[in-house]
């Protein structure tokens, strides 16, 4: 495998000179990482290293959380409030494909510079941290910390642009900046004895202040994900070049990957150090498990995930109007679909006894608590709760055809992640995002074993995750086939997953781009009876129907973002991607 020893990529060759007058560390300090009194500093060391991690965020933005646009907005999960009204947001531009590899709409056009420059703060610290006056126990553990993030981002990458070139240190000025792209599977060997050796020195848990940073249990949950990816249709010998190339994934598809997959999940499983979250008593019926999972800071099921402080910035972006919030996600209503009946059968079941002229009754207790729809409680910003009406024209947050950017336009409003008690402008709680937890891992082991054959053996993941989320019986059908199992799976990572950045990646990664992204968003048109508004859902007429705004253009090349048209300028050995 040929690694390059250095530290960034052409485009950032102007970066580090401009680096070495800028402050990288933390908000109170303008102490510069090429400064040589930084490593003769403890203090200053673990700054870097603190640096590192403050790039760590959804994909959608590198650096922060963003809480007003998520890749769930790229996805079928939901569309954003401005995309319809205002042709030139990010959304609509990435949604109508109207963009090129010059001209890649926010937040992709920053996540190669962004995610490079962090790997350029990791490599620094690794050659350097030896030379702080830190203990030998403190350098070992952090430079383990380094690799994990290091290869968190790698892991970025080769999502989304297939093979990428790989540093692995520090460049020097004069060194040759022309890099070429590193195979897929050179990638993923880096990544995963990256994460190898980091797992060797972490420990498994943290106290204290020290709370929060990457364990031996988000080494292998990362390696899991990954080597998860590299099983799937997309990177294991089904890339759509037209000349099959190793920088895009496997050339050839290989079931042992499946079963690397399978055995990096069941390893984080054989810890016995995570467990999903459960309700007061072990009480799942209304799934608070679910629910307190990101409002908790100290929970059995969260590996490694972004802490805050009280605040209620997610409620104020995804909250209706009413609420005080700026209503920016409308959930897809296929999305909402998804949920099962309590009783754990699909709505298309003719025996769930789903109602469609009454459809939020007896539904999938997670869907109580992912979905604010017509009737549903939240409090007021008085203090008081009561319904959130979305029918059509209701004031404030009914849905409006055509969409007039005030209300909802789907029927839907998110409530995943959100805490019941805040609202957009009152109170605060605090919010974990989850970058790696044990539901994923239970549904990634699921997954690699009914794609290995072993299908009986899926069974018993898909019931935790079914279990605590409140379904009676939670017990899947028996004799399921693997394609039928491979359905019930995915539908499960679609609920138990969303708004989590994953939806993005596994249309992609599955290959079923056609099938989901590029069909139309659905909306929920209600309508009142004659009478008085209530909540009872029996006082309106349902009818389903297509978004106004048309569906996006579907291309083979979407698979695989473009890398940036500056980048391929500027380096004759950078492969651009298939398409672009």
């Amino acid at each position: 495998m040929k690694i390059s020893k250095y530290l960034i990529l052409p485009a950032f060759a102007f970066a580090l000179l401009a680096c070495q007058k800028e402050g990288v560390l933390t908000n109170d300090t303008q102490t510069d990482i090429f400064d040589e009194d930084v490593w003769s500093d403890s203090i200053k060391t673990v700054q870097v290293l603190t640096s590192a991690y403050s790039g760590l965020g959804p994909e959608s933005y590198m650096t922060r959380i963003n809480t007003s646009n998520t890749l769930s907005e790229y996805s079928d999960e939901s569309d954003e409030r401005w995309s319809t009204t205002v042709p030139s947001t990010f959304t609509n531009t990435f949604q109508n494909g109207t963009y090129t590899a010059s001209s890649i709409p926010a937040p992709f056009n920053t996540l190669w510079g962004d995610t490079y420059k962090a790997i350029r703060i990791i490599n620094l610290f690794i050659t350097r941290v030896d030379e702080s006056p830190l203990s030998a126990k403190g350098k070992k553990r952090m430079k383990a910390e380094a690799r994990f993030l290091r290869a968190w981002f790698y892991h970025i990458l080769t999502k989304t642009y297939g093979g990428v070139p790989i540093i692995d240190r520090v460049l020097a000025v004069n060194e040759d900046l022309n890099l070429p792209r590193n195979t897929y599977e050179e990638c993923v060997n880096f990544v995963t004895k990256d994460l190898d050796a980091a797992a060797a020195d972490l420990p498994i848990s943290y106290v204290g202040q020290d709370y929060g940073r990457a364990t031996k249990g988000a080494c292998l949950a990362l390696k899991a994900r990954v080597l998860l990816f590299a099983a799937s249709p997309l990177f294991n010998g089904g890339q759509l070049a037209a000349n099959k190339d190793a920088i895009y994934g496997y050339k050839e598809y290989s079931p042992n990957r499946w079963v690397l997959a399978r055995d990096a999940a069941k390893a984080v499983i054989d810890m016995g150090v995570y467990s999903l979250m459960l309700g007061t008593n072990n009480d799942n019926s209304t799934a608070e498990g679910f629910y307190k999972v990101f409002l908790t800071r100290n929970n059995p099921e969260m590996i490694f995930m972004r802490l805050s402080g009280s605040n209620r910035s997610y409620e104020s972006s995804h909250l209706p109007k009413s609420r005080g919030g700026s209503l920016h996600t409308s959930p897809n209503g296929n999305y909402v679909n998804t949920f099962p009946m309590a009783n754990g059968k699909p709505i298309a079941d003719p025996t769930s006894g789903y109602d469609p002229q009454n459809p939020y009754v007896g539904r999938d207790p997670r869907f109580y608590r992912s979905v604010i729809y017509n009737g549903a409680t939240w409090k007021t910003t008085s203090g008081t709760f009561g319904p959130v009406y979305t029918y059509l024209n209701a004031p404030t947050d009914g849905l409006t055809i055509p969409f007039t950017s005030v209300g909802t336009q789907s029927g839907y409003f998110n409530r995943k992640m959100m805490s019941e008690d805040v609202t957009g402008s009152t109170g605060g709680a605090e919010h974990l995002f989850p970058f790696l937890r044990y539901a994923e891992v239970l549904l990634n082991y699921a997954e690699a074993l009914n794609e290995n054959g072993q299908t009986a053996e899926a069974y018993a993941p898909m019931a935790e995750i079914r279990k605590r989320a409140g379904l009676n019986p939670f017990n899947l059908p028996t004799g399921l086939t693997q394609d039928q199992m491979r359905t019930y799976i995915r539908d499960e990572r679609r609920i138990e997953l969303a708004f989590e950045e994953h939806r993005f990646y596994d249309i992609r990664r599955w290959k079923i781009l056609p099938d989901t992204y590029c069909k139309p968003l659905r909306m929920m048109v209600i309508t009142p009876k004659s009478g008085t508004i209530t909540p009872l859902g029996t006082n309106y007429t349902y009818e389903e129907r297509d978004f106004v705004k048309p569906p996006c253009p579907y291309n083979d090349n979407m698979y695989l973002l473009p890398i940036p048209q500056s980048q391929i300028n500027i380096s004759s050995n950078l492969k651009q991607n298939p398409g672009w």
